[in-house]
């Protein structure tokens, strides 16, 4: 991405911030330190997408300023897109976001804790639900200085539980639930579902290159039970490498900038 600051109108662009393109179509505000748009959003979008294509009601939790969004906004042009997210800093770049890209009457940025009931009281089931919970609980590691690379990683507010929890009780009866995990969180994306009485249908291991250990797992879920169809998604045809034939594709099917 590349930082282009220029005018953008009624949108404020921040000391600490910088204006970046997205796709070919979309700009994002984000911090010039800190947790940024990156790889892991453009997987679950696509994921997403592809799971639902014909989606009306899009929820996206931990919704961040809100790259998931966006690229479900484009990619859906149907949709329409609640996104969660407790960070003021945050849930601030993602209402300047949605006002910079035109989709004030599609996309409701909404301050809150996901784990908190009230947050979502009123909303109609969502048929497409997303999220990437951070992946460290507490105490497994060093806490970044960075408050949103914090958020990202920590379980400060919740983790894959209270994520799948929350999408289990705002999903309709035939919606999916699309989560995005790091590679070691298989297993506790799974019971988290399996507890929330959510049946696991597709799982993506998105490896670096061939032989890899997977950097991340894409689970989608239903209110079901039936066979689970797993697949492997490799970044890189090898170690530096230019991206795989399939990642490119799938970097196309965004509309992301070389």
């Amino acid at each position: 991405m590349s930082n282009i600051r220029d005018t953008v109108g009624e949108v404020e662009v921040g000391p600490d911030e910088t204006l970046d393109r997205l796709t070919d179509l979309l700009r994002i505000l984000q911090k010039q330190r800190g947790h940024r748009a990156a790889t892991d959003d453009t997987l679950l979008a696509w994921a997403a997408a592809q799971a639902r294509p014909q989606a009306s009601r899009v929820l996206d939790l931990g919704s961040g300023k809100g790259t998931v969004a966006l690229l479900l906004l484009q990619r859906l042009p149907d949709c329409t897109v609640v996104g969660v997210e407790a960070e003021p800093v945050s849930h601030d770049l993602a209402v300047r976001n949605r006002l910079l890209n035109g989709f004030t009457e599609r996309w409701t940025p909404r301050l809150g804790d996901l784990r908190d009931p009230t947050v979502l009281a009123g909303e109609e089931p969502f048929d497409l639900i997303t999220g990437a919970p951070p992946f460290m609980p507490m105490g497994a590691g060093t806490m970044p200085q960075d408050p949103l690379r914090a958020a990202g990683r920590f379980e400060l507010r919740g983790g894959v539980s209270d994520y799948i929890a929350t999408a289990a009780r705002h999903l309709s009866a035939s919606g999916l639930v699309v989560i995005l995990m790091d590679g070691l969180g298989r297993e506790r994306a799974e019971a988290a579902f399996e507890t929330a009485g959510l049946g696991l249908r597709r799982l993506v291991n998105v490896r670096p290159f061939p032989d890899g250990q997977p950097t991340y797992r894409i689970l989608t879920a239903h209110r079901g039970k039936g066979d689970v169809v797993e697949t492997t998604l490799d970044l890189r045809p090898g170690e530096g490498a230019a991206y795989s034939a399939e990642f490119d594709a799938i970097r196309r099917e965004m509309n992301l900038l070389a």
